[in-house]
């Protein structure tokens, strides 16, 4: 990049960081109004009633960096990611039963579906590559979508969290779209990280923000969005999203497993997330925590970012043995 370009991509980063502030310190201010408060109850960590309506100005000034950028974005994607922050909004008013978000997201993601999203593959096993049928492809995307959305959901539990986990994942495709001189990746990835930022600085512990639902819903469907983009320019591979988006992927999975294998219902929140874990241990230090995850997330990035065998058997082999690894550690007995 010349001079005048490394200027010109600095300011108008630095413009979406600004944009995405300003509007967080307007929400903070308007969101009592709007009904869009976060009150402390028994699965929460927060003492007081906290703004929740972050994602609103992630989206906005993420929306506006990418036109600055160059609008990036297709007419589908804008509006599946509109789409999903309304569905977050109401249901940080309302509270929506998680079957019904459930639903509403499955036709989310379809509307995605019906305009190309698509996979081939899930990667390349030992040589063999291993193609589905059209019909199978689409049905684990759409799933995949849904569940991934839901995993950066249950992530968002301390303040900064899942800001700064979407910011070390969605950084690891700016990375990748800035390597393969890919403008859709490296730009949206760059304005989405940049929205992030803006508002993580009033989102860090202590928190006067939360992205609420409309936020890490969004979050959730954007990375799913830029991941199968990745795939389908062969820059990644379906398993390589287990390791570039390793901790809010592992959380859903120990989560389950740990709920299902006590006889619970895996659908019923509660506090045994790996955050809560974590937290606990370190002595009720929500700084420390969100450090020691957010470190955790750049370990497993930087992994698959490195990765020179392009066997997606070593890159499942890897994730497996820490998945393992992690529910050993991080259940404890009373769990077992």
């Amino acid at each position: 990049m010349s001079l005048e370009l490394d200027y010109q991509l600095f300011s108008l980063s630095a413009t979406i960081i600004i944009i995405s502030y300003v509007l967080s310190k307007i929400l903070i201010i308007v969101s009592p109004k709007l009904s869009l408060l976060a009150s402390p109850n028994k699965r929460t960590m927060h003492m007081q009633a906290t703004a929740n309506s972050g994602g609103i100005a992630i989206f906005f000034a993420f929306i506006l960096g990418d036109l600055f950028f160059g609008r990036f974005l297709n007419t589908a994607e804008i509006v599946t990611l509109f789409l999903t922050l309304c569905l977050g909004i109401y249901d940080d008013r309302q509270d929506i039963r998680s079957t019904h978000k459930l639903l509403i997201l499955i036709g989310i993601v379809l509307i995605l579906v019906l305009n190309g999203l698509s996979i081939q593959s899930l990667g390349s096993f030992a040589g063999y590559n291993l193609a589905l049928p059209f019909i199978v492809a689409e049905v684990i995307l759409v799933f995949s979508f849904v569940g991934f959305i839901n995993a950066m959901n249950l992530i968002d539990g301390l303040d900064g969290l899942a800001a700064s986990i979407g910011i070390i994942i969605i950084s690891a495709f700016a990375y990748m779209g800035y390597k393969y001189n890919d403008s859709f990746l490296f730009f949206t990835s760059l304005s989405y990280v940049c929205a992030l930022l803006g508002f993580f600085i009033l989102n860090w512990k202590p928190a006067k923000i939360f992205m609420g639902d409309s936020g890490s819903l969004v979050l959730g469907l954007f990375i799913a969005i830029i991941s199968v983009h990745s795939i389908q320019h062969d820059y990644i591979s379906p398993i390589s999203v287990l390791l570039l988006a390793a901790v809010p992927i592992l959380d859903t999975l120990i989560v389950l497993i740990r709920r299902i294998s006590r006889g619970k219902n895996p659908f019923v929140a509660d506090r045994t997330h790996i955050h809560h874990i974590i937290f606990g241990q370190q002595r009720k230090n929500v700084k420390i925590t969100v450090l020691i995850l957010a470190l955790i997330q750049l370990l497993f990035t930087s992994i698959e970012l490195g990765f020179k065998v392009r066997d997606d058997l070593v890159s499942l082999i890897v994730f497996i043995l820490m998945l393992a690894i992690f529910y050993l550690l991080l259940t404890p007995k009373r769990y077992k």
